[in-house]
Order: structure tokens, then C-alpha cells, then sequence
């Protein structure tokens, strides 16, 4: 049996809309005039995929008076940025990430880098501060390449709405 292949059997999609749904970036707060109150974002790229890992440290104690049941205090909290970034060559983002992996100056003057993950479909972001424990090349082409950034988010995730990156 022939299968007949025809652009009518393709599923119509809105302008600018990609068949895996949301689309997600990873943006840099950095610039000449970026302060932490006044992020200027810097593109990196996009995402091929990125895990947020929020996590707790627990204190516990059974005693006979809880019945044996545990009782527990939260004693810490932590996160790990975990990112395939695709992105253009050489870009100024880029550049930034590995200046402050590689220079002792930048990394002890600036102790951390601010990054928003951003959903471009419904401006939502993620704003955190983290220090990059790895970058790593995965993927290499002409004017593409594809890194991997490994971080320890410091402080809190932030959940904001209505992204701007002007």
C-alpha cells in the first residue's frame, strides 16, 4: 500500500509556534549598566533542556514521646541549575560565563551570575543567582554549539511574570 505524502496531512500551527510547545531561554544579567536592580539580560541561547532541583536538608528525631515517629526541622535548602544551552558562536554571554569560570578576579569580585530561564510563550521566568560549577561543550558546528552549565543556585528562585529583556 502507498502512502501518499501531502502538505494537507502536516498539522496547521500558529505562526512562530513549534510542534514541542513551549519554548524556553536562558538569559545572563550583564552589560555595562547591569546591577541586580536593574538586570540588563543578555541571550544566551536556547534551552534543549534544564532541570531545576529545589531541595531540603531535614533534621529528624523519633523519641518515645512521638510514638517512635519521626519528628523534624528543616535545617537547609539548596538548588542545582542543570542546562544543554544551544546558542550562537562566541556570543557575549557566553563569553561572560567562561570569563568568570576562568578569572580569579571576576569570579571573587562578582561571587555569583544572575540568570533568568524564561518561557518566551508566556513571559514567566525563573530569576536566581548562581555560580557556574560547569561548562562544558557537548555539541560543536560552524555558528551553532551547544553547551552544557552546570550551577548552585544561591539565595532564592524567584517566580516573576511579564519578562522583558529591554
Amino acid at each position: 500500500m502507498a502512502i501518499t505524502i501531502t502538505k494537507e496531512n502536516y498539522p496547521a500551527l500558529a505562526n512562530g509556534t513549534g510542534i514541542s510547545g513551549k519554548r524556553v531561554v536562558l538569559y545572563l544579567n550583564y552589560g555595562s549598566s547591569a546591577t541586580a536592580e536593574a538586570p540588563v539580560w543578555s541571550l544566551i541561547g536556547g534551552l534543549k533542556s534544564h532541570t531545576l532541583s529545589i531541595s531540603a536538608e531535614v533534621n529528624t528525631q523519633q523519641t518515645k514521646e512521638s510514638g517512635y515517629w519521626a519528628k523534624g526541622a528543616l535545617i537547609s535548602k539548596s538548588a542545582e541549575l542543570s542546562a544543554e544551552v544551544v546558542m550562537e558562536r562566541d556570543d557575549a554571554g557566553q563569553e561572560a560565563i567562561e570569563a568568570f569560570m576562568m578569572d580569579d578576579d571576576i569570579t571573587a569580585a562578582k561571587n555569583a551570575l544572575m540568570f533568568a530561564i524564561v518561557d518566551l510563550d508566556t513571559k514567566e521566568y525563573v530569576q536566581l543567582w548562581a555560580i557556574p560549577t560547569s561548562w562544558e561543550i557537548s555539541a560543536d558546528g560552524e555558528d551553532m554549539v551547544m553547551k552544557s552549565l552546570s550551577a548552585t543556585v544561591v539565595g532564592t528562585p524567584e517566580k516573576k511574570t511579564a519578562f522583558s529583556a529591554s
